[in-house]
């Protein structure tokens, strides 16, 4: 697949400088953006895009996206033209309140671009890392996946784990993938099992359970050697995960791409797949909002069967998003069902 890294960051005078490049940083193309035809979008995605169940339509907001980094010379366009049958993966690399856009939902007037094998990704950017990479070869052996699930006393809803557990063995039940389970959803434990397997072990950790966001702060509900919730920010998975830190890494909770902070300071606070990035994961993924239990289930069994069987993550993250398209026409309507918040946001 074609990578397309496109850089965007808020400057003087209510713009945005757009650096677009493909293989190469130093050989970009700069555009400016006027940030004024999109302020609306930015204060719908606060008020709308991740607490709403009925925010606006997603293919108008996707729409506006698209026009507004494409422009009147369609630049956008005609490099989706150039490389559409490799497939493209459009690696965004965003701040602050550019950062929770919707840019999974970008369209172009026909179809939503994930339709088309075109996948957004959030992809972190820094000194060392200037462009996003994608290992193109699998390893000849099984998948290792490292599955904890928190279920804290007095935290409900009680979600069904062991049905998502069997799904994920089910759907990669011709594909060769090695679960293990980690069974106390305490942190510390986590960090035992690790260490007793040690660095590299694992190619995924899969952690499901309630997450949430609390005085702005991002956290996932955890839990103590008793059994208690334990509210744990990604501070505290980078403590316990330090060194140890896999490929990929699930974060099947509610809001986990979903970034905090507090009034006019909304967005100002990395989501807890952002920390983790910043804190040396390759791939982090996160629901940018509430969830269904079934549809966090069929996510990561599509997820898994597509890794299992050889796919890049990419590939295997433009299947879930399929997937999940599949399931909100099936249903109530894709602008009602908002588990599209589905983020690769680094590989």
């Amino acid at each position: 697949m074609q990578i397309l890294h496109l850089d965007l960051k808020a400057v003087a005078g209510n713009y945005v400088e757009l650096r677009y490049f493909t293989d190469n940083y130093n050989q970009y193309e700069r555009r400016t953006l006027p940030l004024s035809e999109i302020t609306d979008l930015i204060e719908l995605a606060e008020r709308d895009y991740y607490v709403s169940s009925f925010a606006e339509d997603y293919a108008v907001t996707g729409l506006r996206l698209y026009n507004w980094l494409d422009g009147t010379d369609r630049w956008l366009q005609k490099l989706i033209n150039q490389y559409q049958r490799q497939g493209i993966i459009l690696a965004i690399a965003t701040a602050e309140k550019l950062a929770h856009l919707p840019w999974e939902v970008l369209h172009n007037g026909k179809t939503f671009l994930v339709e088309r094998s075109i996948i957004p990704v959030r992809w972190v950017s820094s000194d060392s890392v200037k462009t996003l990479s994608v290992e193109t070869k699998p390893e000849n052996r099984a998948l290792q996946v490292l599955f904890m699930a928190t279920s804290p006393q007095g935290v409900e809803p009680v979600l069904d784990f062991e049905a998502e557990e069997a799904r994920i063995l089910e759907a990669t039940g011709r594909q060769p993938l090695a679960l293990t389970v980690e069974e106390s959803g305490c942190l510390s434990e986590l960090r035992y099992l690790v260490d007793y397997y040690g660095k590299d072990y694992f190619d995924i950790f899969h952690i499901t359970g309630h997450a949430t966001i609390t005085n702005g702060q991002p956290e996932f509900i955890t839990e103590t050697e008793t059994g208690e919730a334990f509210y744990a920010s990604a501070e505290h998975f980078k403590q316990a995960l330090q060194f140890r830190l896999p490929k990929l890494i699930f974060l099947s909770g509610c809001r986990t791409g979903q970034a905090g902070g507090d009034g006019d300071n909304y967005g100002s606070v990395p989501s807890m797949a952002e920390e983790l990035l910043k804190a040396g994961a390759k791939a982090v993924l996160g629901w940018g909002q509430k969830v269904l239990e079934s549809d966090a289930t069929a996510a990561a069994a599509t997820l898994y069967q597509e890794l299992a069987a050889g796919k890049q993550i990419t590939e295997a993250v433009a299947s879930t998003y399929q997937t999940l398209y599949s399931i909100h026409l099936e249903n109530l309507g894709f602008r009602h069902r908002k588990t599209i918040g589905f983020n690769l946001d680094g590989v």
